[in-house]
């Protein structure tokens, strides 16, 4: 009898090592292939969400880019505006200061030419003077 349930004892636990290694191994292959395929479906459908928000933010990001670029134009619009204006106005001060220097220039020429007239009718008179004596 104890032959007879040792090689009992033994028969089970080869069945039940041979149930295991076949559900490790291979056995329920068609769940795992159903499991596999659900796997994969759920990532197709997140990859496409996926594309959908992608565009979504790169549309986003174009618009913000599109922004970024035009603020950039309208500032260069606004220095180059600035720097016109600062050059004209340096012409004119520049013209400004040219014709004071003029005037100034024509005001000592005419003092020169005053006072050189002055000499001269001085030195007429003295002649003149001269002359008398």
């Amino acid at each position: 009898m104890r032959a007879r349930n040792f090689f009992k004892l033994i028969c089970i636990s080869v069945m039940v090592l041979v149930l295991t290694s076949c559900s490790i191994f291979g056995g329920g292959s068609d769940k795992k292939k159903e499991e596999e395929k659900a796997k994969k479906e759920s990532k197709s459908k997140a990859s496409s969400t996926k594309k959908e928000d992608d565009s979504v933010i790169n549309q986003e990001l174009k618009k913000q880019y599109e922004m970024y670029n035009e603020i950039i134009q309208y500032k260069v619009k606004q220095e180059n505006k600035l720097i016109k204006q600062s050059e004209e106005r340096y012409k004119k001060l520049k013209e400004e200061s040219n014709k004071k220097t003029e005037s100034k220039s024509e005001d000592g020429a005419d003092k020169e030419d005053k006072s050189s007239s002055k000499e001269d009718s001085d030195s007429s008179k003295q002649k003149d003077d001269q002359g008398k004596q």
